[in-house]
Order: structure tokens, then C-alpha cells, then sequence
């Protein structure tokens, strides 16, 4: 029977949540945080809070806050208001406050690892400036570091991103069209998130530049409404950050309860999902036609399922002659392409949805569960079991379909 006497219920937490949900990042947090909030009608919330001095003047004391990146001089306003806190941002100091963010590095290495795989030869990133920003300088240098490893330099853009008004007027855009016009072609551009990716294919639009033949672009954050209306359709890195806000407040809860977390507790770095591609960065750039040809047709076509043989009957080359292209250019087989393919549509069900493994393996086109869990250790050193638990961190995900 239900409680009747306000005496005798629990008194729940109260928790601002203190984010800007116009965008498709804080949105994101916002049902991560809801998930946990809700479920279990645990929490009191305080959701009309934005990044604003005149938000935090009007915020009630709380038992605890999840906020997204504050700067200096906001944050003794929010611990001055709430018990607890923990901070959604990467650039957030572990020291200050408990922080749950997606793995920048994590994200830099990821892009860099897509666009080699295009076989480009010549890499960028857009845009230049904001100095200091931990997301940035993270993303910026972890890209420009795995090229390295592989013998290849990256241009940064000495076009800095415009404030508002510039950004209105379109002021920066000559400057944007001057650069690209510059670069070596074909060249791969890693943005900093969805809303640069989209202003870099306008520019490439208005300076008649081709994407994906002369310039990629590839963004971050999978905002899929920016990525879809652009032109042609963005790719982008799925970063998942719906897991941020549930871990956040999974660990503002446990905060909240009494717990005392361990040093290496206070912070959480959530790696990327992985890459979702679109138009803007479906090239492969070799010189021979016939081997970009066959390398489209095993991307489009792996789980359909596809065999060695379907990919010859579709380019006009011999056996012997695509695997020595395929050695040469990539140092593995067709067969093997076809399997690392399937093998990341693998990674991506098993990460953001809900599939059984048996339907992940038949969607993959693997001809056992066993034979997956092979290839998957091979692959990653972990079983797609372990695989999923670290990438999914019990956050909302895909329906079934």
C-alpha cells in the first residue's frame, strides 16, 4: 500500500541539471542524466538552468548538480548552491570536482584512423584558434599525432572560428575558400565537431571545391539533423554522450548517498563509438579506379553478404591482380577487407543497440557466434561480451531494428 503521510516518505535529493540543451550535445547529456533520474523516481530536478551568471543567481541550493563546461569564475557560484557536483566537460579539473567526459584523445586517434583508411595522403583541421580549450587542443593533437606515426603531417587551419556576428554574416568564409583552394588534393579534414564540419562543406560549396573527391570532411558528434540536411551528408564520429550523462549521474548518486570516491573514481573518460559514414568521406583515394571501385563495392556490400567472387564480378580485374593491389596499397587481402568491415558493423551493434549476439552475428554475416568471438579477441583482445559492457556503459540505446 502506498504511503498517505508526508511524515513517513523518504525525502528525496534535489539536483540541478545545469546545461544547454539547444544543442544536440547537452540534449544528449540531458537523457543520459533522465535515465537514471527517472527510472526510479529518485531524484527532485531542476532542469530550466542554462550556462548563464543570471541561471546560477536564480538556482536553489541542492544536494547535488551535473554541469556542463563552466568557466573559472562560474564555478564557486555552482558549489556555493550545491553539495555535490559533477562536471560533464573535458576540460573540467578532477580536482576541483568528479568528471565524466567523452575521451577526446580517444576521439583524435579514431578520425585520424578513418581518414587513413581512405588511403588519403593529405590531412587538415578546421578551425584554427581557441587556444587553451582542452577539447580542442585534445582532438587537434591527438589527430596530428597518430598521422605522425604514419609518416604524414597535418595542416592546421589559420582560420580561427568567428563570434557570432561574423558567424551571422558569413565574414569568415573568403578566408575559409582561400585556404582550402591551398591544400594539397585529395586531403581529409577532421572539424572540430558537426556544426564546423557543416560550415566547412558550405565553404567548399561556394569555392566550387568537390567533396568527397578533393576535400573529406569528417565531423564529431553525429548530430544527425546537421548531418543530414548538409551537402553532400556529413560523416561524423558518434561520441555517445547520452553515457555521459548517465554516468555522471550514476557517480552524482553514489556522491549523494554518502560514498567517497577513489582518485581514479573522480574521473571517467568514455571512449567514441565509432565513425558513421556518410557522403562527405566515402572515397578511397588510390589511383587505380578499379581498386577504388572494389573497395566501394566491399564497404557497401560486406554484410550483405559478399564473397572475393561477388567483388570481381563487379570490377574487370583477375583475382591475382586485385589481392596484389590489395597487398600493395593495404597490406591485407580482399577477404581480410571484407572482414574488417563486417567487423566494425559488429562493433557499432554491439556498442548502440540491442541485438543478441546471435542476431549481431547473422546481421554481420559471421558464420558463427564462435567464429565472431574469434575474429572479435583477434581484433580487440576482448570478447564482444567485454566489448559491449565498455562501450555501451549501461547508457539508452538504439531500438532493435
Amino acid at each position: 500500500m502506498p504511503h498517505t503521510g508526508s511524515n513517513s516518505a523518504k525525502r528525496l535529493p534535489s539536483v540541478a541539471i545545469v546545461l544547454d540543451v539547444t544543442n544536440v550535445y547537452g540534449q544528449a547529456i540531458l537523457r543520459g542524466v533522465m535515465k537514471v533520474a527517472s527510472t526510479e523516481r529518485r531524484w527532485i530536478t531542476h532542469k530550466d538552468f542554462i550556462r548563464t551568471p543570471e541561471s546560477f543567481a536564480r538556482m536553489p541550493r541542492c544536494d547535488g548538480a551535473i554541469v556542463t563546461s563552466l568557466s573559472p569564475d562560474a564555478l564557486p557560484a555552482v558549489l556555493s548552491k550545491a553539495k555535490h557536483i559533477v562536471m560533464c566537460s573535458g576540460g573540467a579539473d578532477p580536482k576541483q570536482t568528479p568528471v565524466v567526459s567523452i575521451d577526446d584523445v580517444a576521439v583524435g586517434e579514431m578520425a585520424a584512423e578513418h581518414l587513413l583508411n581512405c588511403r588519403l595522403q593529405h590531412f587538415a583541421f578546421y578551425p584554427g584558434g581557441y587556444g587553451g580549450w582542452a577539447t580542442l587542443e585534445n582532438r587537434r593533437g591527438s589527430f596530428i599525432n597518430r598521422l605522425k606515426k604514419e609518416g604524414f603531417e597535418c595542416v592546421v587551419s589559420p582560420v580561427s572560428w568567428p563570434n557570432e556576428l561574423e558567424w551571422l554574416a558569413h565574414a569568415h568564409r573568403p578566408a575559409v575558400i582561400d585556404w582550402l583552394r591551398s591544400l594539397p588534393k585529395p586531403c581529409g579534414i577532421l572539424c572540430l565537431d558537426d556544426r564546423t564540419a557543416d560550415d566547412l562543406s558550405e565553404a567548399c560549396l561556394l569555392g566550387g571545391i568537390s567533396v568527397p573527391d578533393q576535400i573529406a570532411i569528417l565531423g564529431i558528434n553525429n548530430d544527425d539533423l546537421t548531418c543530414e540536411l548538409a551537402w553532400p551528408p556529413l560523416s561524423s564520429i558518434d561520441a555517445g554522450f547520452s553515457r555521459v550523462g548517465y554516468q555522471a549521474a550514476r557517480m552524482l548518486d553514489r556522491l549523494m548517498a554518502g560514498e567517497k570516491l577513489k582518485p581514479e573514481e573522480r574521473v571517467v573518460r568514455l571512449p567514441p563509438l565509432g565513425v558513421v559514414q556518410r557522403t562527405s568521406t566515402s572515397l578511397t583515394a588510390v589511383s587505380d579506379p578499379n581498386l577504388a571501385d572494389a573497395i566501394k563495392f566491399i564497404r557497401d556490400h560486406a554484410c550483405d553478404p559478399c564473397t572475393v567472387y561477388d567483388v570481381l564480378r563487379h570490377v574487370p580485374v583477375s583475382r591475382r591482380s586485385l589481392e596484389r593491389q590489395f597487398a600493395e596499397q593495404f597490406g591485407r587481402t580482399p577477404h581480410d577487407e571484407i572482414t574488417r568491415v563486417r567487423m566494425e558493423q559488429a562493433k557499432r551493434l554491439l556498442a548502440s543497440t540491442q541485438l543478441s549476439l546471435s542476431e549481431v552475428t547473422e546481421r554481420c554475416v559471421f558464420s558463427g557466434i564462435q567464429n565472431l568471438a574469434r575474429s572479435f579477441r583477434k581484433e580487440t583482445g576482448m570478447t564482444p561480451a567485454v566489448y559491449r559492457r565498455q562501450h555501451r556503459h549501461n547508457t539508452p540505446i538504439l531500438a532493435r531494428a
